[in-house]
């Protein structure tokens, strides 16, 4: 039997199969943010193929926070288009996720005037205008932004809400020691650089109790230079699961790729930390690799990317190649 189209269920959402589609930009939103038919077309392709998991690519929590041509979930005016998402990626058999984001220091300049937030008044990921540093009572306004965004996805009809805390990113370059000076309680320690990921995932999940899911993606290889190790995931994956979060993704750079000299995957690794459901992304277009990766308990579910972008029938035709 074929691990990664075996069904698993996650607090009463059940998932006919391990295969997801991680979240990936279209830039095909209207002016306003608003779901397009272009859009609509696009996911509905990917669940009717088989995927059991598709999430949405990353849509803003506020105006002004990613780049052109974005989706957006900040406003009333975005949740008829969501809702419309929503039905269709269900109509096709998929479970509907969508990803929330703030671009922070990596915003678009085209959507901020030329002007970008972050943890601290440093050079952005790509050596873009340096951000202002938030202020304490603008670091729990955000949060209060990705909140709203979640609640607003679960009542159009979305299944689960994913907060971005991966790719250099408003709330990963909190998590790193480089893009994060702070001397505040949202700095200094991984206790302290991990707090706004925290803070946005328990309040999240408070909110939305059990309407719907509720979790997050993080990135430990974008990091890993900065001296991001063991003892920091270690503090972290422990951390995001007593929010009360209902799993974790995890982008990467090879899913089989070895961490901290430990023989064991980031996912292993993340699994012996936690009991949350781990997603894991990176290098899993061969259907070979994404059924070894549920197999051999890399993950829960295997995101498959740039594969699945490219090719809408991804799932259909790695079922024919495992002869499920």
């Amino acid at each position: 039997m074929s691990a990664l189209f075996s069904p698993i269920e996650v607090k009463g959402v059940r998932f006919k199969n391990r295969v997801a589609m991680p979240p990936m930009v279209t830039l095909k939103a209207d002016a306003e943010g608003c779901v397009t038919d272009v859009i609509v077309e696009h996911y509905a392709a990917r669940a009717r193929a088989g995927t059991g998991l598709v999430i949405v690519e990353a849509t803003a929590v506020e105006s002004g926070a990613v780049w052109r041509g974005g989706l957006a979930a900040f406003e009333g005016t975005h949740a008829p288009g969501l809702a419309r998402l929503a039905e269709r990626i269900h109509r096709e058999g998929a479970v509907a996720a969508i990803q929330l984001v703030h671009g922070g220091p990596q915003a678009s300049v085209e959507v901020t005037d030329g002007k970008r937030v972050g943890p601290s008044a440093v050079t952005p990921p790509d050596d873009g205008p340096i951000p202002r540093e938030l202020a304490v009572e603008e670091i729990e306004a955000i949060e209060g932004s990705f909140v709203k965004a979640a609640e607003r996805a679960i009542e159009v009809g979305f299944d689960g809400a994913e907060i971005h805390g991966a790719h250099n990113y408003l709330l990963d370059t909190f998590l790193s020691a480089k893009y994060n000076v702070r001397e505040d309680g949202y700095g200094g320690s991984i206790r302290g650089r991990m707090r706004m990921l925290v803070e946005t995932c328990r309040r999240a999940k408070e909110r939305i109790g059990d309407r719907g899911l509720v979790w997050c993606r993080i990135s430990i290889f974008n990091k890993l230079e900065e001296g991001f190790g063991r003892d920091e995931l270690q503090e972290l994956a422990p951390g995001l699961e007593e929010t009360g979060i209902d799993m974790l993704h995890i982008s990467t750079d090879g899913t089989f790729k070895e961490h901290f000299d430990s023989g064991k995957s980031i996912g292993q690794l993340v699994q012996g930390l936690c009991n949350l459901p781990v997603i894991v992304a990176g290098g899993l277009g061969d259907p070979a690799d994404a059924e070894r990766a549920v197999a051999e308990g890399h993950c829960d579910f295997a995101a498959v990317g740039n594969a699945m972008y490219e090719d809408a029938r991804w799932t259909e035709r790695a079922r024919r190649t495992l002869e499920v």
